[in-house]
């Protein structure tokens, strides 16, 4: 511990970069043998450093969701996604590559299929929120936002992929907000009302919270 203190600054930060290399390799290297198997499994994509018992993790160093080599790759075109999960990923991507993304996700799935969005909600009325979160946000994490969807965009890009949308959380264009019930055993969403107050450490208002839909495979 004492040894760790005592590191310089850019040691540190290599030493985390090389952790986290073998971490997502090895997450490529365990979601092969299911797929392998012909196994039905449940993602979550652009997982970064988070995790969910049961799911398995992916990266976009080699899951880039817009991009259908990397899924060409992983999946050789098997239908095994039954569920997927992307909290906070869809507005680091532009309109067209959410759209080619959700494709592509719909492409690996079977029918009743289930995919898990959760975004900053373009819909909220409060505007230092939209300031945190907008495109190239002030936020933490925000300063490559591509868009910022709300319920209506996002409910006609899945649409438009083949689900049918279901809208969980967040407001509508008439301002209302709406809470659905939902099981976080079809994908936990840190950031939601459910979590309120867990999730980030952040100081503006709704900071910890998102607009999540559900697409269906149809």
């Amino acid at each position: 511990m004492m040894l760790k203190k005592l590191l310089p600054k850019p040691v540190k930060k290599l030493g985390r970069k090389a952790i986290k290399t073998v971490k997502y390799e090895y997450r490529r290297h365990k979601i092969r043998q299911p797929l392998a198997r012909g196994e039905n499994i449940r993602i979550i994509v652009g997982a970064a450093e988070t995790f969910q018992s049961g799911w398995y993790s992916t990266n976009e160093n080699w899951l880039d969701i817009s991009n259908q080599k990397h899924w060409e790759n992983i999946f050789a075109g098997k239908s095994l996604v039954t569920h997927a999960v992307a909290e906070h990923v869809f507005e680091h991507l532009t309109y067209d590559e959410a759209g080619r993304a959700l494709l592509l996700i719909a492409s690996h799935m079977p029918k009743g299929g289930r995919v898990r969005i959760a975004v900053p909600d373009g819909y909220n009325p409060n505007p230092e929120y939209i300031r945190h979160v907008g495109i190239c946000g002030i936020g933490d994490d925000a300063a490559d936002h591509k868009q910022l969807l709300n319920v209506d965009v996002l409910s006609t890009l899945i649409r438009d992929a083949g689900f049918t949308p279901v809208h969980i959380e967040g407001y509508t264009k008439e301002g209302e907000l709406l809470q659905a019930s939902y099981s976080p055993e079809d994908g936990y969403i840190k950031r939601s009302r459910r979590n309120h107050g867990k999730a980030m450490p952040w100081a503006f208002p709704d900071a910890d919270t998102s607009l999540i839909v559900d697409g269906i495979k149809n």
